[in-house]
């Protein structure tokens, strides 16, 4: 969704991954960018199933959020959409929903390069890549919790918590932290 149109650029350049340089004009909204940024969006959207009524990311998710800002509309495929069996993760990361992944890999990343810890992996290419633990690993780190946050589609889930409640039927406490020492502040819902 980052694409941008960079003045002399045959094609719009990933606005994430693209570095500055001295006098470079960048577009952001332009017909160009907002082309691509759709055409993108379509591509997330070709597997992702339209659950979202069900989907304990309702109100929160960041997919459909970015598909109501670039209006991009579904378009109707005849192929079959792609499914993601459920897959074990550990005690705190529920699997159930990976058709959902839209292979960002920000926990695979979140992992590596916050946490130190290889514990996620992107396994496969193109519609067979799937998010997996490493062979006979669970996700039990205490920084998994972000990964679960991380999520931008509700793929990865809590599974204590899991269809529990929804956000806006739960209310804001001020609490302290039982996982450290360091008795840190935290505000539940």
């Amino acid at each position: 969704m980052c694409l941008v149109d960079v003045e002399k650029a045959p094609k719009p350049l990933p606005a994430c991954a693209t570095p500055a340089t001295q006098g470079m004009i960048v577009h952001t909204a332009n017909n160009k960018a907002k082309v691509a940024q759709k055409g993108v969006m379509e591509f997330l959207l070709i597997n992702h199933p339209l659950d979202c009524p069900i989907c304990d990311q309702g109100g929160e998710c960041q997919l459909q959020i970015s598909r109501l800002d670039t209006a991009a509309r579904h378009r109707a495929t005849t192929e079959p959409k792609r499914v993601v069996f459920h897959k074990s993760l550990g005690p705190l990361v529920a699997a159930e929903e990976m058709t959902r992944c839209i292979h960002c890999t920000r926990c695979v990343r979140f992992g590596q390069e916050i946490g130190g810890i290889m514990e996620l992996g992107l396994v496969g290419r193109g519609e067979h890549a799937e998010i997996l633990a490493f062979v006979d690993r669970t996700v039990d780190s205490e920084l998994s919790g972000n990964m679960i946050d991380l999520c931008p589609v509700g793929a990865l889930t809590q599974q204590a918590f899991r269809y529990s409640a929804r956000t806006w039927e739960l209310s804001r406490r001020r609490s302290v932290s039982p996982h450290d020492a360091s008795a840190a502040t935290l505000s539940f819902r």
